[in-house]
């Protein structure tokens, strides 16, 4: 797999290999203006069909309903192609709209990457 990445003027993305699988991480903030990044690099990783896609928001500032609704829509498209996706997130902005639409209890969220890839 090859590295790529993503940028606009408010978001980062980009998707390398983590102990042989992918994590798209995203840095910045998920709203209207860079939805549509994410969508496009979660597209182009679930069309690989790993086992596992990991969708690191660490370094996320803001999510956005937009941005809700494309993770979503990911983890739909993934569960019918039947890859594990995850969410690693802990900081109270991605968390807490996560929380306050009862997202995180279809979506798994964890607080790192350790947690979500294999040993």
């Amino acid at each position: 797999m090859t590295d790529r990445h993503w940028q606009g003027a408010e978001l980062a993305v980009d998707t390398t290999e983590v102990r042989g699988l992918p994590v798209t991480r995203v840095a910045g903030e998920i709203d209207l203006a860079g939805v549509d990044l994410v969508r496009a690099e979660l597209d182009v990783q679930l069309e690989l069909r790993p086992p596992v896609l990991a969708v690191d928001l660490t370094d996320v500032t803001v999510l956005g309903s937009l941005g809700i609704a494309a993770l979503l829509d990911a983890h739909d498209r993934a569960v019918a192609a039947g890859v594990r996706f995850a969410i690693v997130a802990s900081h109270r902005s991605v968390v807490r709209p996560l929380q306050l639409t009862e997202v995180d209890r279809v979506l798994t969220v964890v607080p790192t990457l350790d947690q979500v890839m294999p040993g």
